[in-house]
């Protein structure tokens, strides 16, 4: 059985999956957004109407690094629309990219880690669209925000 903490993050990542998976349906790609679930258990999401995904990115970088001031946070997701780098990208490219970082980690040497997950934009009969979602990559690494 997972732990607390385990579950939480998976919880969080579950909702940042889904909500990348939705604008993607919607739109064919997302902008970047950071979600947050505090230690009162409280989420908070953040986005912006910056249309460059890079600056976007940084901005929630600069928002992130304000908020963490208040030492509350539990866990971290800042999530991307990626094409996934080489070394790891199998026969899809495209990816949801999630930056995990949890504070029940901030000890470890691996604090960190990037989950790419693969998907294919699919279209049905009628024109809609759907995402076809594949097994996540985890890729570890020492935290860079929660420490």
């Amino acid at each position: 059985m997972l732990n607390t903490d385990d579950t939480k993050a998976l919880e969080l990542l579950e909702k940042a999956v889904y909500k990348a998976q939705d604008s993607l349906e919607k739109t064919k790609h997302f902008s970047p957004f950071l979600m947050l679930l505090t230690d009162k258990s409280e989420v908070e999401t953040y986005v912006n109407q910056i249309e460059d995904s890079t600056e976007s990115y940084v901005d929630l970088e600069n928002i992130l690094s304000e908020r963490i001031k208040k030492e509350d946070i539990d866990i971290m997701i800042l999530a991307v629309d990626t094409v996934i780098p080489d070394k790891f990208a199998q026969d899809i490219r495209s990816g949801i990219r999630l930056h995990l970082e949890e504070k029940s980690q901030v000890d470890k040497a691996i604090g960190a880690r990037f989950l790419y997950v693969p998907y294919e934009l699919c279209r049905v009969v009628d024109g809609n669209m759907f995402v076809k979602l594949h097994t996540p990559i985890p890729v570890g690494f020492p935290a860079e925000y929660i420490r």
